[in-house]
């Protein structure tokens, strides 16, 4: 069956995690098998290591990557630094315990380093317990990639590291370089480039899921490590509008949040240079999927919308707040209208591709 580029919601690639909880199931919403700890639900990846899948239409239960590879730039835009991979990868995060200090590569480092990738970060932060807290940076400047070295062999490297109060609603941006964790107690939606590439500093002396001490990477770490102390940690949201606030703008992507107070017909036309990703925080919405039917969506459930498909038509059956997600286009949600109604977009996109569904 040939099916043209429409709007699906996905299934996630749920993750196993020596660090994680319960929380994906119990705040959540997903289904977790028996009573292993769940750290990750990877509403949108098309990684080697896991892949989300489709949830909704004629296209139920391909992976991610079959629409990618199928639908190509009228899926991932054409901003995507690749036509066939999906160009964000979207979790949702539960810290049970605390994550190890890791860092990630930015993109010269990885560029030196076999197999890796670029990993930039931002959090919104859902649920937090009272005194919760993150690390982000190190406490002060001038530490050497020695003195690093020693207070991780010495047992000290926690004096080093600056912890951080948070709350939900708080927004954060972790820059590859930035040594950072997640306290216990912490639960995140977070929006990253698409890799997997972690090099871990130090985990609490702590087993894996397979009861051996887990790998650590310093001499990668200290490679791509800024030993800075991080000022600016808890963002400020900018609102161009008053349903719209911008949650990140950087080089590897856009966030906003849009916030609507009533049940309404709500519309917005779509850039072509991007896809976007819907991650409903709350409320509840039903989308036109752009072939006749629909897609619903619960909080916590995840929809992508093809770059090339025009516009997003949904109506707001409760008031809704919804993250999305894209490429650094100038803005994602573009010409929003409270009646259903979008402009239209003239364009220089080809005829989309279609994908096999059989």
């Amino acid at each position: 069956m040939k099916t043209s580029p429409h709007i699906f919601r996905t299934k996630p690639h749920l993750v196993p995690k020596v660090w994680g909880g319960r929380r994906l199931s119990t705040v959540f919403g997903k289904t977790l098998d028996g009573d292993r700890r769940y750290g990750e639900s990877w509403e949108v990846a098309d990684l080697d290591e896991g892949q989300s899948r489709v949830d909704s239409g004629p296209l139920q239960s391909l992976p991610l990557r079959a629409l990618a590879e199928g639908w190509q730039r009228a899926l991932v835009g054409r901003h995507s630094p690749r036509p066939d991979r999906f160009p964000l990868l979207i979790k949702l995060l539960d810290a049970g315990q605390d994550l190890s200090v890791q860092v990630h590569p930015d993109r010269d480092a990885a560029q030196e380093i076999k197999g890796a990738n670029s990993k930039e970060e931002t959090w919104l932060i859902l649920d937090a317990d009272d005194g919760a807290q993150i690390i982000h940076g190190l406490n002060e400047n001038g530490i050497s990639a020695s003195d690093f070295r020693r207070a991780v062999s010495e047992g000290m490297v926690e004096e080093l590291l600056q912890r951080v109060p948070v709350k939900p609603g708080d927004v954060i941006h972790v820059e590859p370089g930035t040594i950072h964790s997640i306290g216990a107690g912490v639960a995140l939606l977070e929006i990253q480039e698409p890799s997997d590439t972690t090099y871990r500093v130090y985990d609490y002396d702590r087993p894996g899921l397979d009861g051996r001490p887990r790998q650590l990477h310093l001499d990668r770490a200290l490679q791509v490590a800024y030993l800075n102390r991080s000022d600016t940690i808890v963002e400020r949201p900018k609102a161009p509008t008053e349903d719209v606030d911008v949650l990140a703008d950087i080089p590897a992507y856009r966030v906003e949040r849009l916030q609507v107070g009533s049940a309404k017909q709500l519309a917005w036309s779509v850039d072509p240079d991007s896809p976007q990703v819907l991650h409903l925080l709350k409320g509840k919405v039903v989308i036109e999927d752009g072939i006749g039917g629909e897609v619903q969506l619960s909080p916590f459930e995840t929809a992508v919308v093809p770059a090339l498909v025009g516009a997003v038509r949904m109506e707001v059956v409760e008031p809704c707040e919804i993250a999305v997600a894209g490429l650094a286009v100038e803005k994602l949600v573009r010409n929003l209208r409270n009646d259903g109604s979008v402009p239209a977009i003239i364009t220089d996109r080809e005829t989309p591709p279609v994908a096999d569904g059989g």
